[in-house]
């Protein structure tokens, strides 16, 4: 009985997990196609967004660190490059994301 019981609930889960990516996905669609105007804005933000993935991707190495135990994760060239890209990508956000709070702030310490 119990198991009938976890498997509807998983099944649940997934179907409202589905849903809620679904809205999540289909009503931005929805307000950008209703304001042109803005979905300019966002495709530029999509756009650069992309752009910092490529240039973290060019700028990746392929190169596999040795170290003690490093056999049990297996590594392959491909996965070693995506890994490199996650931490550069996360590298640039991150300074981004310093910069314009640094921007912002000094920017209101000049206009007084």
């Amino acid at each position: 009985m119990s198991d009938i019981l976890i498997n509807a609930g998983l099944w649940l889960t997934y179907i409202m997990v589905a849903g809620g990516a679904l809205a999540a996905i289909a009503f931005p669609v929805m307000f950008l196609a209703k304001n042109p105007e803005k979905a300019k804005g966002a495709l530029k933000g999509i756009g650069g967004l992309i752009a910092v993935v490529v240039i973290s991707y060019i700028l990746a190495s392929s190169d596999i660190m040795e170290f003690p135990g490093s056999e049990k994760f297996g590594m392959t060239e491909s996965s070693s490059k995506r890994v490199g890209m996650g931490l550069i990508t996360f590298y640039f956000l991150a300074l981004g994301a310093v910069a314009a709070v640094l921007y912002a702030e000094l920017g209101k310490v000049f206009k007084k």
